[in-house]
This record gives structure tokens, C-alpha cells and sequence, in this order.
């Protein structure tokens, strides 16, 4: 039973892609806590072991819904994931540089589908060296 569940684990691990502020508190609060947990078993004769690993399991997941709860009301779009971030941040840049709300189609695929061959600029017209 315990060789199928490090096996489902590391399946779930190698499946994780999305990265996001709380990434760090949930890694620790799927280590920490499963293993206090069996730890205050293991413990449950002596009752101020048992207490201080229960403590243990526990402080991550309250650290955890709180920082979830800091940044879903300050700071929201740093629960997206990184690449969810990184293509808005590129596309808020655009916005600026064109000074107008309309983004050309060929940009955003090129933000969208980054696989794709890169946008091929205009060459300058300005007296440059080149």
C-alpha cells in the first residue's frame, strides 16, 4: 500500500506544472503534515510529543490558507501560474507600448504559442548604422 502511494506521488509531482506564490507553502505542507501526522501515531502514549506533532502538521496548512487568503485579497493574479503571469505582463507591456487597446493578432499568437517561430519585426527606417 505504501509503495502505491510513492507511486501515485511521484506521478502527481512529474504532472505538476503550475507555479504560483504558494507553491513552496504547499510543498511543505504535503511533506510537513503527512508526516507529523504519523509521527503524533506513532507518539500517541506520550502526550506532549503527541501535542508538539500535532502542532507540527498542523501550523503549515494554517500558514498556508492564510497566505492564500493575503493573496487572493491584495495580490490575486500571483496565485496564476508563472506562465499565466509572464504572458499577461507581456501583453500589459505591449498595451503600453501601442498606447491603445487593440494588440496585433500575429503578437498575441506569438505571446499564446510560444513554440512558434518568432515575430518577424520591421526592418527600421531610421538613419542607423547598421
Amino acid at each position: 500500500m505504501l509503495e502505491a502511494l510513492m507511486r501515485s506521488s511521484r506521478a502527481a509531482v512529474r504532472e505538476l506544472h503550475v507555479r504560483s506564490a504558494l507553491n513552496p507553502m504547499l510543498w511543505l505542507t504535503g511533506i510537513v503534515t503527512p508526516l507529523g501526522i504519523g509521527g503524533a501515531w506513532l507518539f500517541r502514549g506520550q502526550p506532549t510529543v503527541l501535542m508538539m506533532l500535532v502542532a507540527l502538521a498542523t501550523l503549515p496548512v494554517i500558514v498556508t490558507c492564510i497566505g492564500f487568503t493575503y493573496f487572493a485579497f491584495t495580490n490575486p493574479e500571483k496565485l496564476q501560474s508563472e506562465d499565466y503571469q509572464l504572458r499577461h505582463e507581456s501583453l500589459q507591456m505591449m498595451q503600453t507600448q501601442t498606447g491603445s487597446t487593440t494588440i496585433d493578432v500575429s503578437a498575441i499568437t506569438a505571446i499564446t504559442n510560444p513554440a512558434l517561430p518568432t515575430l518577424q519585426l520591421p526592418p527600421s527606417t531610421g538613419g542607423g548604422a547598421e
